[in-house]
């Protein structure tokens, strides 16, 4: 009888372990494979998404309600898999990579100079908009945070998860292509949203209603990550809420197809991608954000195609963040 029951423990135990072997949590050699599905950064608890490689018609159909000139369509190779963040990059995942030991609880604003990494975040006053600080939002995404600091926060996960010798072949830790970031925000939907469109009419697809079903738009101010419908490829937030830093400089498409593109290697202004909460920022004079109620339409800014772009050293607006990629490094990167 003791030998029987030691051996039922024996084969439970093993049973347990075997369980936890294959279960939600993806082994390393899986991730370092582009093989698991999900993957959550052990050194920041960011949750990714694994993007297959393949080709995408980037850019809007001549058709579309609110196209624009910079939107020429072209078809876009993608030749190798790659993992992005579920959600925008939280304003606490931010603080632990770069202020380690930040005291998020106690930090109060005060008025004066800015301080180091603060985010900020937009609100009414007296019947006007200005930009304001206030206590932290921690599940909010990071803005007011400029192009290179976001590299720098993709730069210090990468030495991290090196480190610990997590990081597929050739891959780091950056800032997607603008190409990247419109192929894993449509996930294969080839409308004006990233998400089934099907049968809509061109008036339905200007409803605010219809919009705000997947986007943070028209409310004044960004809101927790992972609130909206995701996509096919269950990224989050990729339509508003906040505008996302991509690696490239600005500049018309070329008249080709693509494999893999990365942009001009000089310019002045940096892509940044999928709207923000206001939705109608680039029709507002430099430095000024436009009310969104102040427009008939929140829908322009918010396609997939739609092109946002700004200055890489802005520092104070509210409506910019980003969203990091694990995908092989890129010969501009330096």
């Amino acid at each position: 009888m003791t030998v029987k029951i030691l051996t039922v423990g024996i084969l439970m135990l093993m049973l347990v372990s075997v369980s936890v072997s294959i279960g939600v949590t993806p082994s390393i050699v899986d991730v370092k494979t582009l093989k698991s599905k999900d993957y959550t950064v052990p050194c920041i608890k960011m949750k990714m998404k694994l993007i297959p490689a393949g080709s995408f018609t980037m850019g809007s159909a001549k058709s579309e309600p609110y196209r624009r000139a910079d939107e020429v369509q072209h078809k876009v190779t993608i030749s190798k898999p790659f993992y992005m963040g579920a959600c925008e990059v939280t304003q606490k995942q931010y603080y632990d990579i770069m202020l380690p030991g930040f005291d998020h609880e106690s930090w109060q604003y005060v008025r004066g100079p800015i301080h180091a990494g603060t985010a900020f975040f937009y609100r009414a006053r007296k019947a006007r908009y200005v930009y304001e600080g206030g206590k932290l939002n921690l599940q909010h995404p990071m803005e007011c945070v400029t192009w290179e600091k976001a590299r720098e926060f993709c730069r210090k996960i990468t030495e991290l998860e090196r480190k610990a010798k997590r990081l597929p072949k050739g891959y780091v830790y950056r800032l997607p292509t603008e190409a990247e970031w419109e192929y894993a925000c449509r996930a294969g939907a080839k409308g004006p949203y990233n998400v089934a469109s099907d049968g809509k009419t061109a008036q339905q697809l200007k409803d605010p209603k219809y919009i705000k079903t997947f986007a943070n738009v028209g409310e004044g101010k960004p809101i927790d990550v992972g609130q909206k419908k995701p996509n096919a490829w269950g990224l989050y937030d990729m339509h508003g809420n906040v505008y996302e830093w991509c690696l490239d400089w600005y500049a018309p498409y070329p008249n080709r197809d693509d494999k893999d593109p990365v942009g001009p290697p000089k310019g002045t202004q940096r892509v940044a991608r999928g709207g923000c909460f206001n939705g109608t920022a680039p029709l507002a004079p430099p430095g000024v954000i436009a009310r969104a109620d102040s427009f008939s339409s929140i829908g322009p800014f918010m396609r997939s195609a739609s092109r946002g772009r700004f200055a890489p050293d802005v520092n104070f607006y509210a409506i910019i963040g980003f969203r990091v990629v694990l995908a092989p490094k890129t010969s501009t990167q330096k």
